[in-house]
């Protein structure tokens, strides 16, 4: 009888293992994968970050941590969510706390006039907290973020959406309870997840013209919102740990609601005695060239101006040591090398002219652009977007034939006047960056089958091979480290009226 019954219990509990182990690998195919290639990074590091960037969507396309690694050596990660209030990003910074211990905190401002402490979207409470595994930190913060009246009173009028995902402290802590019924969306990436090459961050492509109307820095929101308190609480938190703190208003064109919030942090950082950049009072990005979308959020051109500005300014004001010879960090070598090949293949996925002219800027690479068709030079968001690459708008006429950024370079050198008539003549000019040369072998004669070919070259180093006689009005030839990335081919005509720049037919090549 004895026998019989230790059977039973150790066969209830070799049940109970496989259930348990079932439902964790059942748990870790269903859930989406958004927040676990977010984190992956962050949690396969041993090692102590030097920087974290809070907040929001904002800090996602603003705060690029593989660029101040390069230049800079900071070891930083990217924590900002998607619609993060400061409530969420408290919870979020808390729950980071407990794997690592930086020298700094960058806590971005936006969004303190809310005194709701989550966003009405709940899949973003998942983004935020679905990696970090189940500890008293990640119960305090699903207990305290599900107690949310003010969101619950604004759903129940309208104010705010209902979300399509019961808001539940259960679906937080167990998230298969949630996405068990995933079945019929399960894809490629929930077997091999996709890694988040960025350190969090997320580049967003695209590039819109927008506008601000800016306000007097002395008019200011009124305090006491339930964002200001978390975030006091996340500054004397930091405080209490001996990590230091630097606010931040990361530019976007704002309206007036926003200029308002970021004006009133300047007098919570001077309480608390710490640093602040309202990038709203700084001319560090381009409305005409530096913006996903017309409201709120950078594209890679903007994020790279802010993370060099960020970069700068951490490295003077905080004692943030330059990882770059520390064997400890040798692995974030190989993790530039895949960012940069990342951005190779969003450079070679591009259609659009204005996104692919937009992602050239602050690049470390060597661009060289031959413009065929003269039109294009009438359009003055296209004339922006060449001046963001680093030429001198001054010095671009109806007659420039090239526009030619070497890496290492500020300044782009214009060049005007090379190309002519002549089918066989060798056309070179001396410049800042040295002789630049272009080869017209109009004929055919030195490349037999190629009539109308034509080559530029940079002290004897050929970067561009194009052909007179095709379609293409703009060849672009982008290179790093002596190797060809792209050479992209844009087909297109300016309309007379709008001089709307219409491109036809893109070849990458």
């Amino acid at each position: 009888m004895m026998l019989r019954k230790i059977k039973i219990i150790l066969s209830c509990f070799v049940t109970l293992c496989l259930t348990v182990c079932i439902l964790g690998r059942l748990t870790d195919l269903m859930e989406r994968k958004d927040s676990r290639s977010k984190y992956a990074d962050f949690f396969e590091q041993k090692d102590n970050f030097n920087v974290l960037f809070m907040g929001t969507s904002h800090v996602i396309n603003a705060v690029q941590p593989m660029e101040l690694w390069d230049d800079y050596g900071i070891v930083s990660y990217n924590l900002g969510g998607h619609g993060n209030r400061i409530a969420t990003t408290y919870w979020t910074m808390e729950n980071a706390l407990d794997y690592t211990t930086p020298d700094l905190v960058v806590i971005d401002c936006y969004s303190v006039a809310y005194s709701m402490k989550s966003y009405d979207i709940f899949s973003f409470i998942h983004l935020s907290l679905d990696a970090f595994p189940l500890s008293p930190t990640k119960v305090k913060a699903i207990w305290d973020l599900l107690d949310d009246p003010v969101l619950e009173e604004n759903i129940a009028s309208g104010k705010a959406k209902k979300s399509d995902e019961p808001r539940t402290k259960i679906g937080l802590l167990w998230d298969y309870s949630v996405y068990h019924s995933r079945w019929m969306e399960l894809t490629e990436n929930d077997f091999e997840p996709e890694e988040n090459l960025e350190k969090g961050a997320e580049s967003r492509i695209n590039v819109v013209r927008s506008t601000m109307e800016k306000i007097d820095s002395s008019i200011k929101m009124k305090g006491g919102t339930l964002s200001e308190d978390y975030l006091r609480r996340m500054i004397e938190d930091c405080q209490s740990r001996g990590i230091n703190v630097l606010l931040t208003y990361l530019p976007f064109p704002a309206p007036e609601s926003k200029q308002r919030e970021a004006n009133f942090i300047s007098d919570l950082a001077e309480e608390y005695g710490v640093n602040y950049i309202n990038f709203l009072d700084l001319d560090v990005i381009d409305l005409d060239t530096d913006c996903y979308d017309d409201t709120s959020h950078l594209n890679p051109s903007g994020a790279r101006k802010v993370t060099a500005y960020l970069g700068d300014y951490i490295t003077r004001n905080y004692p943030v040591m330059d990882q770059r010879h520390n064997l400890t960090y040798s692995s974030w070598y190989d993790d530039y090398r895949e960012y940069v090949e990342l951005k190779n293949e969003n450079l070679k996925s591009q259609e659009k002219l204005k996104s692919y002219l937009m992602l050239l800027s602050g690049e470390k690479a060597d661009i060289v652009i031959d413009v065929r068709n003269k039109d294009l030079y009438k359009n003055e968001w296209m004339m922006d977007l060449l001046v963001n690459i680093g030429a001198a708008r001054e010095e671009i006429t109806e007659n420039t034939d090239f526009i030619i950024k070497m890496n290492g370079h500020d300044k782009a050198v214009v060049i005007d006047g090379v190309r002519n008539d002549d089918p066989g003549v060798t056309n070179a000019i001396e410049t800042e960056i040295g002789t630049v040369q272009l080869n017209q072998d109009w004929t055919g004669t030195e490349h037999e089958g190629e009539e109308g070919y034509y080559s530029v070259s940079v002290n004897g180093k050929e970067y561009l091979t194009g052909n007179s006689k095709d379609q293409f009005g703009l060849n672009i030839s982008v290179s790093r480290d002596d190797m060809r990335v792209d050479t992209a081919r844009f087909a297109y005509v300016v309309d007379p009226n709008s001089l709307e720049v219409i491109v036809s037919e893109t070849v990458h090549e």
